[in-house]
């Protein structure tokens, strides 16, 4: 099952028309009330949380829930959040529901957002330069 909770009605009809077997959570609460939505998908937007995101979010994890966020862009402090604590199913700016349906297919793994994950975090790789000495190993070099 999918839980849609977008905090924006029109959106959460729109999504919902476009994905079978889905339902609409009209507060965030109510997904983590008595663990009803365990290890069950959720899609998910800042403006629909209310309190603490991070918290929420955390518990939502902790219910093995795959989250799908909708965030506006990826400078918002929500994605540093979300990387964080492993969720990387993360669509930006306006979308069309049928990107909520790609993602839902085909989940995005840590090699897919690792180029975001390296910009969030300023990780910087340092090059580095390989000198083979011929005789270090001398088995495979030639004379």
């Amino acid at each position: 099952m999918i839980v849609i909770c977008t905090g924006i009605e029109e959106i959460d009809k729109e999504i919902q028309m476009n994905l079978r077997d889905s339902i609409i959570a009209h507060y965030s609460e109510y997904l983590v009330e008595n663990n009803t939505f365990e290890g069950q998908t959720v899609i998910i937007s800042p403006q629909a949380i209310e309190g603490d995101i991070h918290e929420f979010l955390f518990r939502l994890k902790r219910l093995n829930t795959r989250i799908i966020l909708l965030l506006k862009n990826q400078k918002q402090e929500e994605t540093k959040l979300a990387l964080q604590l492993g969720i990387y199913d993360i669509v930006y700016g306006n979308f069309y529901p049928s990107q909520i349906s790609e993602v839902i297919e085909h989940p995005r793994s840590f090699i897919d957002i690792s180029d975001l994950y390296r910009k969030t975090f300023n990780i910087q790789f340092k090059d580095r330069k390989r000198i083979r000495d011929y005789k270090a190993n001398s088995f495979f070099c030639r004379k």
